[in-house]
């Protein structure tokens, strides 16, 4: 969408960066887990954001995206599988292999 999340104007990152002071963002926990100040926070994610993602990261989201599956820990796996009642494991391209039983 953006070549940066700050450019993106409906970003909450913005708010996480202490930029600006939206009053309908809620600071999830892991947020305020950075460090104890806003000062501190907001420099930490500063540069999370600038380490950006590895090519394995993006990687992974592409397949998860492209098999419309879930993207998270096992316990949230387990969750949404769960709740919609269909697999959300990544499976391997192309068919199934064939294996005989004797």
């Amino acid at each position: 969408m953006t070549v940066s999340p700050q450019d993106y104007r409906w970003s909450s990152v913005h708010t996480h960066l202490g930029l600006a002071c939206d009053p309908l963002i809620t600071p999830h926990p892991l947020y305020l887990a950075l460090a104890p100040t806003p000062d501190e926070r907001h420099a930490i994610y500063r540069t999370w954001l600038r380490e950006g993602m590895t090519d394995d990261d993006l990687a992974r989201i592409r397949q998860h995206v492209n098999q419309e599956r879930a993207l998270g820990d096992e316990r949230f796996q387990r969750m949404v599988e769960k709740t919609l009642g269909r697999p959300v494991a990544c499976r391997p391209r192309g068919r199934p292999s064939a294996t005989s039983e004797i």
